[in-house]
C-alpha cells in the first residue's frame, strides 16, 4: 500500500516519536512530518484529561496547518468555548484503549451534515472531513490527534487510515512512558487552571499578560493575535474565573498564589 519513500517517511516519524523528549516539540515535529505523508489542511495534537463525573477535555493544543496563526487561534477558540459540547464524536475520547478513527466511518453522513456542529462550525471553516487518533490505556485518556480536510480536498483515504494505524502503537508506547510525568504535571498551578477552571493554554498566557499589566493591544502584539481576539480572551477568562475586571483578576491570582506560573515571563 505504501511506496518505499512513504515507508521511509513513516520510519522517520517513529524516530521523532521516540527521540524528542519534550512533549510540545515532539508533537509539533510529528504533525509537520505527518503533513508530508497525509494530505490534510489543519491538525491539532492535544493532551487529554478525564476526571471523574466529567466529560473529556483537550488541553495544551499543538497546531500545524495550511492557514494563518489567526485562523488557527479562532478555530480552536470557537471549539473550546462554544462547540465542544456539540461535537458528535466526543465519545471517542472516552475509549478505554487507543484507536484510530475516520469520522465518516462512525456517523451517517446525512445525520452528520444536519447537526449544528457541522453546519455552524465545520462547514463555516470548511474543515468538514476528520480523522484521528485517540491515545488511551486502562481507561486513562492520554492524548488526541485530530486531522481536518476541506470539502474540496475530499475525505481521508484508506491509505491515510492505514498510516495512522502504523503509528498508533509507537504513539501509545510514548504516552504510556510519559504517563507518570503527565500525572506530576496535573499537580502544577497551570494544570489546576486548565482542569478546575477550564482555561486554555492561550488563556493562561493572556492571564499572565494581564497580571503583568499589559493592555489588550500589548497582549495582541506579544502573542501575535488580533486585538479583538485578545479582548475576547480576556472577557472569557473573566467569565471562567467569575471576576468582573482586571483588578479582580489580579487579586484572584495573588489570593491563589498563582503568580509563579509567569515568573519567567
Amino acid at each position: 500500500m505504501l511506496s518505499q519513500a512513504e515507508w521511509e517517511k513513516l520510519n522517520d516519524l517513529v524516530v521523532t516519536i521516540n527521540n524528542i523528549s519534550d512533549s510540545s516539540a515532539m508533537r509539533t515535529a510529528f504533525l509537520q512530518k505527518l503533513m508530508t505523508l497525509i494530505d490534510f489542511d489543519f491538525s491539532e495534537f492535544d493532551i487529554g484529561i478525564i476526571k471523574k463525573a466529567s466529560s473529556p477535555q483537550l488541553v495544551d493544543p499543538i497546531m500545524v496547518s495550511k492557514f494563518s496563526k489567526k485562523f488557527e487561534e479562532e478555530f480552536i477558540y470557537q471549539y473550546e468555548n462554544i462547540y465542544a459540547p456539540m461535537d458528535y464524536v466526543n465519545w471517542v475520547f472516552m475509549s478505554p484503549e487507543s484507536l484510530v478513527y475516520r469520522e465518516s466511518d462512525l456517523l451517517n453522513d446525512e445525520v452528520r451534515k444536519q447537526s449544528p456542529f457541522y453546519i455552524n462550525y465545520l462547514k463555516v471553516y470548511d474543515l468538514v472531513h476528520i480523522s484521528g487518533i485517540v491515545l488511551a490505556s486502562r481507561g486513562r485518556f492520554h492524548a488526541a490527534i485530530s486531522l481536518y480536510k476541506s470539502e474540496k480536498h475530499g475525505d481521508f483515504l484508506d491509505k491515510d487510515v492505514y498510516i495512522l494505524r502504523q503509528l498508533l502503537p509507537h504513539l501509545h508506547a510514548r504516552f504510556e512512558a510519559d504517563s507518570d510525568k503527565i500525572r506530576k504535571n496535573e499537580k502544577s498551578l497551570s494544570y489546576l487552571l486548565k482542569n478546575q477552571y477550564k482555561l486554555t493554554n492561550r488563556e493562561i498566557e493572556i492571564m499572565g499578560c494581564v497580571y503583568l499589566g499589559c493592555s489588550n493591544a500589548a497582549i495582541a502584539e506579544k502573542t501575535g493575535i488580533a486585538s479583538s481576539t485578545a479582548k475576547k480572551h480576556v472577557y472569557n477568562i473573566f467569565g471562567k474565573l467569575e471576576v468582573q475586571n482586571r483588578t479582580q483578576l489580579v487579586k484572584f491570582i495573588i489570593n491563589n498564589n498563582l503568580s509563579g506560573i509567569w515568573k519567567d515571563a
